[in-house]
């Protein structure tokens, strides 16, 4: 009978991460390209992170991810604006150019703190995940 492989614990030795998790089947073949190229480079990065810094590493990883998913989220806004008004509304400043009467300068401080906002979200996330992990790496 063979015995199961020693726990990394006992040993000293970091587990590797477990496998992120699996993306929806593609079926086109840009689609299967697509996803081996991304897998690809995810899979490296999320290796040398753990490896460089371990649990802390995963961490860093998902705030990359959110900073990335929110910063796309974050240029919707200015999108819109930019495409609809006609305008690219970046600071209250330029708010102020607008007629005081105008839909614009309301659709501008409607952008300019729909951005402002996501940059919170973005930064609370960021903070709350970092402060957990040090919480928890100073618990055990």
């Amino acid at each position: 009978m063979t015995q199961p492989p020693p726990n990394p614990q006992q040993t000293g030795l970091q587990s590797s991460p477990p496998p992120v998790q699996q993306s929806p089947p593609a079926t086109t073949r840009l689609g299967l390209l697509t996803k081996k190229v991304v897998s690809n480079i995810l899979e490296v990065v999320d290796q040398l992170l753990w490896a460089v810094m371990g649990k802390l590493g995963r961490t860093v990883y998902g705030s990359i991810q959110d900073a990335i998913a929110l910063s796309i989220l974050l240029t919707i806004p200015g999108f819109i604006g930019e495409r609809i008004l006609g305008k690219n509304f970046s600071s209250y400043d330029v708010c102020l150019l607008e007629n005081a009467l105008g839909a614009s300068r309301y659709a501008c401080y409607i952008i300019v703190t729909s951005k402002f906002l996501l940059w919170i979200v973005i930064a609370g996330r960021i903070i709350i995940r970092f402060w957990k992990n040090i919480k928890d790496l100073i618990d055990s």
